[in-house]
């Protein structure tokens, strides 16, 4: 089997993110709007507004990674507010995500951006970075959500990425 390069690391991250969304967003879905939306003292306050954070940070990244820019950060943005409308914008983004890793052009992972962290520090970093913030802030925002379905007596199931369903295996060299 070949090694695994960048555009297979962005391949098979994809499809990890988009098998664990599913498996979040089904989970829930069955805990209804008012278990979504009760403040449990998490970071976001809810279930139902950490989805959207993700979700609006995805856009964000997303956005430098194929333009290189992103607007300015509003940490309150709300991207939907009912949960059918963000399922929704959920799938459609991770699609959006997998059609981005999986083109054929990638003169962007040779490129620079620089970003001014909210220390003020301006930082000049590739944007390949920037894809894998994407998958890392995904991962850690998921395990917030688990952690209070977890709570509630609900089996998030399994999150290993070598498991993961349909992995774009082997890989494309």
């Amino acid at each position: 089997m070949a090694k695994m390069n960048f555009n297979d690391y962005g391949r098979c991250m994809a499809a990890y993110n988009s098998w664990q969304n599913g498996v979040l967003f089904e989970l829930c879905e069955h805990i209804g709007d008012d278990e979504r939306r009760l403040d449990r003292n998490m970071f976001f306050g809810s279930i139902h507004n950490t989805l959207n954070h993700l979700l609006y940070i995805d856009l964000r990244i997303l956005g430098i990674l194929q333009t290189g820019e992103a607007g300015a950060y509003d940490a309150s943005t709300i991207v939907a507010d009912d949960f059918a409308t963000l399922k929704a914008r959920r799938s459609a983004m991770d699609d959006e995500i997998a059609a981005f890793v999986d083109a054929k052009d990638h003169g962007w992972q040779d490129e620079i951006r620089e970003l001014q962290g909210l220390d003020g520090v301006i930082r000049k970093l590739p944007r390949q970075l920037f894809l894998m913030q994407l998958f890392n802030h995904q991962t850690h925002h998921r395990s917030q959500i688990t952690s209070e379905l977890h709570k509630m007596g609900l089996d998030y199931g399994i999150t290993d990425v070598p498991l993961t369903p349909d992995l774009p295996l082997p890989l494309k060299v």
